[in-house]
């Protein structure tokens, strides 16, 4: 029998762990390794990095004393603006600054991460001023200017200024400029009246020809897959354009290993610096790409049913033609037509795929070229025009389980050939045919754990453990579900637990052993203290504990919550020698149910 509650431990840890790296990020003034992200975007921005001093603000230092050391940071910004010298960097740790700031003096002003470091006028006047050349300005959330015609999150009256990786959000302009020579890229303007003002001569991408910034009222195709929409963004002012306007926030797409951004999926798995092992972190949003998986990384959307890859009804959505790939947290859609287009296609070993939505391919999910020992969990598998899963010749030894397999247009789970696969605790429902199989392969994880729910199964269930009392036969073949559940295997569980004594039995029991089998066939007796042992089980919540009574069940006498479920009873009995033993097993889910057994006990 498949230990399924081990590999489920071992998946949801992976993502519990992929999440963690991917949405937190660190926020102490103690964390001292500025983040890959920012290196990598300075260099690309042209500089070298300043030879100055670095001066630390982080807002948490309220008490003081405050000289700008990583011990003792200015609270203010403008604190660090106003005490950095020409060449010096001020980095200013997460935190939300109520500040209007003016940068006068040719520096790098850095925040810690551009999601978290906040600069927050209160609708006063301009957030940021740069009066001064040659600033870089990085990682910054910059929001709530006031509403005067001129007031912006950021003003340049400046040249040779570099704006990048930050979030300008909910201002009257999001940036206003009147000099010339500056290069603002990789920003997310967002919710601004008015986004960007550029009356001079200013670059809006990354130069040689790269990304530019992303701006929440322009939308458009990206034929080539570059990440970038495929007309430019008009500027107002005179006649500006960011000529490569980004198809999603900037930072939705990390290689949490080494920090770098990409602007598609694609990119990010192509990179030279991506190695096996790495981890990819894609946050919600529509990626209209093609996946090809040739490294054994883990690709980790935000959340299912937002973190949608559609390849736009051509070719494949997803290959993963490496080893050892981890693919979670997506919704996969819109393959091509053709007989030979999936979702996912695996033609690889020992690949994870769970929690993903796979739905309006022509397969679901195809495995080919001897695909062995992959696991397939957790996932929603639905209106495909074939099959929901399609298992060709020489694909041996693959789990299958957990899954919801439901309204494809031809069969739920096609098996062509391979042997040794299991498929267990699945729900199949709305499927022309929800399953065939040919071959020889395992479609239950054995009693009491059960095999898979068929919405066309029409079977009893007689002792009310939720599993049908005859097996489900798989068309084409040999192959039966010896174990098919009555309702949907995830779903609200109503079903009340299996309990039952499976000790003492009837028989004469002298301290605990049991005697003379053939002259106790019809009756229990028991002299001295017995060992009452239960097996116990649920199929859904799984069991919360069990509870012995003796003779009624106003108080037990004994609640046992691992298993195996035992108690011994060594009470005497010296007037009253007719007993009922009493067991109740109840379910997480708040379901319970009872056996009991007459006995006769002395002493």
């Amino acid at each position: 029998m498949k230990d399924s509650n081990k590999i489920k431990r071992f998946l949801n840890a992976v993502i519990v762990l992929s999440i963690v790296f991917a949405f937190i990020m660190p926020a102490s003034a103690t964390f001292l390794n500025i983040s890959k992200e920012k290196e990598y975007l300075v260099k690309d921005m042209g500089t070298t990095g300043m030879s100055g001093n670095t001066i630390y603000v982080d807002d948490d230092n309220k008490v003081g004393p405050w000289d700008g050391s990583i011990d003792h940071p200015y609270q203010y910004t403008q604190d660090g603006i106003d005490n950095a010298n020409n060449g010096d960097k001020v980095y200013v740790f997460n935190g939300t600054y109520f500040e209007n700031i003016v940068i006068f003096i040719s520096i790098t002003l850095e925040g810690e991460n551009k999601d978290n470091t906040i600069i927050d006028s209160r609708e006063q006047g301009t957030v940021v001023k740069i009066t001064v050349d040659q600033v870089t300005f990085t990682g910054f959330t910059i929001k709530n200017s006031g509403n005067n015609p001129n007031d912006a999150g950021i003003s340049i009256n400046s040249e040779e200024n570099s704006i990048a990786v930050n979030n300008i959000i909910d201002n009257n302009n999001g940036i206003r400029l009147v000099e010339s020579n500056n290069t603002i890229f990789y920003n997310n303007f967002m919710n601004n009246e008015e986004h960007a003002y550029d009356e001079c001569n200013n670059t809006w991408n990354e130069t040689p020809p790269g990304g530019g910034n992303y701006w929440d009222d322009h939308t458009g195709e990206d034929d080539n897959e570059d990440g970038a929409i495929d007309t430019p963004y008009n500027i107002t002012g005179d006649n500006n354009k960011d000529l490569r306007p980004l198809l999603h926030i900037y930072g939705s797409v990390i290689n949490l290993d080494t920090k770098e951004v990409f602007l598609t999926i694609k990119s990010a798995i192509n990179d030279h610096d991506t190695q096996d092992e790495h981890t990819i972190s894609v946050k919600s949003d529509i990626y209209y790409e093609h996946i090809v998986i040739y490294k054994a990384i883990n690709l980790i959307g935000e959340n299912k049913d937002e973190t949608i890859i559609d390849a736009r009804e051509n070719d494949n959505t997803v290959k993963i033609t490496d080893h050892s790939v981890n693919l979670s947290g997506f919704s996969i859609k819109n393959s091509g037509s053709g007989f030979n287009n999936a979702g996912v296609i695996i033609i690889s070993d020992d690949n994870i795929l769970t929690e993903n939505i796979i739905e309006g391919n022509y397969h679901g999910i195809i495995l080919k070229y001897s695909s062995d020992d992959n696991i397939i969990s957790e996932n929603i598998i639905q209106n495909n025009d074939w099959n929901g899963i399609y298992i060709k010749s020489y694909c041996n030894r693959n789990i299958i389980f957990e899954n919801t397999i439901e309204n494809n247009n031809y069969a739920g789970i096609a098996i062509d050939d391979p042997s040794q696969n299991e498929i267990y605790h699945n729900n199949f429902m709305g499927n022309r045919h929800n399953a065939y199989d040919d071959s020889n392969n395992i479609w239950d994880d054995g009693y009491p754990s059960g095999g898979n729910y068929w919405d066309d199964y029409t079977g009893t269930d007689a002792n009310g453990d939720g599993i049908g009392d005859t097996p489900y036969a798989i068309p084409d073949g040999i192959n039966k579900d010896r174990y098919p559940f009555m309702e949907p295997y995830g779903s609200d569980d109503i079903i009340p637990p299996y309990v039952e004594i499976t000790s003492p039995q009837n028989g004469f029991y002298f301290m605990n052993f049991r005697l003379f089998n053939r002259l106790f066939m019809h009756r229990t007796v028991i002299f001295g203290p017995i060992t009452i042992a239960v097996e116990a089980f649920d199929l859904q919540s799984g069991i919360e504990g069990v509870a012995f009574f003796i003779d009624n069940t106003n108080n037990p006498k004994w609640i046992d919550y691992n298993e195996p479920y035992s108690w011994t009873w060594k009470g005497l009995s010296l007037l009253k020698h007719r007993h009922t033993i009493i067991v109740v097993a109840f379910d997480k889910a708040g379901n319970y149910n009872s056996d009991m057994l007459r006995v006769r006990k002395h002493l």
